[in-house]
């Protein structure tokens, strides 16, 4: 019989020390426990199953995209996010709040809300329109029939704008609400008028604003 041949022992290979510096940085980088790691993903993947389901919900839509839509609606009305962009929407007319403000010294002065330029991101101006909806849907019942009480929100949201006004100007004695809108041109009109004018579409021309409807009177005094 030959002689065996004797195999090379697999040497292993110390694990290296683990370095407490690193240690403690790994820990320090999730500092959230794992209960509120899984909530806080779970609340992330709500919102934009949400985001995503209130876009594909906009007709044109299938029945199933409006059902996924539907069951998302009890988180638009929470965050007032029921605002979706999609192509060939059909938006409505922008409800937009003319504020005109009268100072002690006999001053006028108009603001609108939103401005056509608002400084700062434009989260700004989208929560501009999104108040100005507001306000204009509260007080919808009522600029269709006047002598129909309107929403009892209209009078809380109305004070509460004028309330801001006055504190933002200074020396304004007295603001008057009205509320109007800003039209969206057909395509036959914008080409229309293009044409005649031989320039681009005025969108802000005053033939596409409706007519201010008055909301309210409220002094400066805080009453």
């Amino acid at each position: 019989m030959g002689r065996k041949t004797e195999q090379p022992r697999a040497t292993v290979a110390p694990s290296p020390a683990v370095d407490p510096v690193l240690e403690a940085a790994a820990a320090a980088a999730s500092p959230w426990p794992p209960w509120a790691r899984r909530l806080a993903t779970l609340a992330l993947a709500v919102h934009v199953a949400a985001v995503f389901g209130g876009s594909m919900g906009v007709p044109p839509s299938s029945v199933l995209e409006r059902r996924f839509a539907d069951a998302f609606a009890w988180h638009h009305g929470l965050f007032d996010q029921g605002y979706a962009y999609r192509y060939y929407a059909e938006p409505p007319p922008t409800p937009l709040i003319q504020a005109t403000l009268r100072r002690e010294d006999g001053e006028i002065e108009t603001v609108n809300v939103p401005e056509r330029h608002v400084a700062g991101p434009p989260m700004r101006r989208q929560r501009q329109l999104a108040l100005a909806n507001a306000l204009f849907s509260a007080s919808l019942p009522q600029l269709e029939d006047p002598d129909r009480e309107g929403d009892p929100r209209r009078t809380w949201l109305a004070r509460s704008f004028a309330r801001h006004l006055c504190r933002s100007h200074p020396g304004a004695e007295s603001v008057t609400l009205r509320l109007r809108q800003h039209l969206i041109p057909s395509p036959d009109r914008v080409l229309e008028e293009s044409r005649e004018t031989g320039g681009p579409f005025d969108l802000f021309a005053p033939s596409m604003f409706t007519e201010p409807r008055w909301i309210g009177d409220f002094p400066c005094d805080g009453s």
